[in-house]
């Protein structure tokens, strides 16, 4: 019997040691998400000066498909801002909700995500640690667009 709590205490300590950290992701670069994307491609724009007059957010890149579409990355000051335009743009995103849609968020660790499909559009934010991607495409590219959250990680 002792064997047996013994055995049983050391299987949960194990468990318990290997899901620390399953509910975190990686945080990618824009360096990251321009290479990946430009190897897929794409064509990235530094936007940041657009956004001078926001101070929280510190780099913003677009990946531009040929296809017309485009992909936003954000990085920013902080955690907390990542997650206040997580918060925004998802409420945002909630305004297209139709009869027909399709809608799914998680939320773990360092990463918050959140997806719709509604009203002819597919779109998508992912929050990893203090970075944000952005996406709102016609439904049509949403397979090329989830194979690219994919592949970026997010």
């Amino acid at each position: 019997m002792k064997k047996k709590n013994i055995f049983f205490g050391v299987v949960c300590f194990l468990m318990l040691f290997a899901l620390t950290g399953c509910g975190n992701k990686n945080a990618i670069t824009t360096s990251d998400f321009k290479s990946k994307t430009e190897n897929l491609s794409y064509v990235t724009t530094d936007v940041t000066s657009q956004y001078a007059s926001y101070g929280y957010i510190q780099e913003a890149t677009i990946a531009q498909s040929s296809d017309g579409y485009q992909v936003e990355f954000y990085v920013l000051d902080d955690a907390g801002n990542a997650t206040s335009m997580f918060n925004t743009n998802k409420a945002t995103f909630e305004s297209y909700k139709g009869n027909s849609s399709t809608e799914s968020s998680s939320s773990m660790g360092n990463y918050s995500s959140y997806s719709l499909t509604s009203s002819g559009y597919y779109m998508y934010l992912c929050r990893v640690d203090n970075t944000l991607l952005y996406v709102k495409v016609k439904d049509t590219y949403k397979n090329s667009v989830k194979s690219l959250i994919k592949e970026l990680g997010y």
